[in-house]
């Protein structure tokens, strides 16, 4: 079995104070047994944001702790492109190029599943672990 990463997984994953944490240790320990995937748009999404709200040390300590644990799939010109049809066909609704990306990609690979706290994995259809926050975002 694969489990797709969010960055809202990674997230609360390095930040103990988020409600989700243990949850989220949890769903990354099933890694032991399960493939867990991404790809290059969360990871860049990811670092970006941990760096703003965590620091620079945080940033590092995903690329040198968490990352390895991870498979990144490339985005290809083709996925890029599907992800860029979806989030033009919806631009008004709040929902991410890097989402609509996710979304793709969990598609084209099979994969229903995701560590997540965006509702928006609910949404469009794939089951989130542990279960999503309400209206919640990375």
């Amino acid at each position: 079995m694969t489990l797709f990463v969010d960055t809202s997984g990674i997230l609360a994953l390095v930040d103990r104070d988020d409600p989700a944490h243990e949850g989220v240790v949890a769903a990354f320990a099933a890694g032991h047994t399960e493939r867990l995937v991404t790809h290059a748009y969360v990871v860049v999404e990811t670092l970006a944001v941990a760096r703003r709200r965590f620091g620079a040390a945080t940033a590092a300590g995903i690329i040198d702790h968490v990352l390895p644990a991870l498979e990144v799939m490339p985005v290809d010109a083709e996925l890029h492109a599907a992800a860029l049809t979806a989030f033009r066909d919806t631009v008004e609704s709040s929902v991410s190029l890097v989402d609509r990306t996710s979304f793709a990609c969990m598609r084209r690979e099979g994969i229903d599943r995701a560590i997540a706290l965006d509702a928006d994995f609910r949404t469009a259809g794939f089951a989130t672990v542990p279960n999503a926050r309400p209206g919640g975002a990375a």
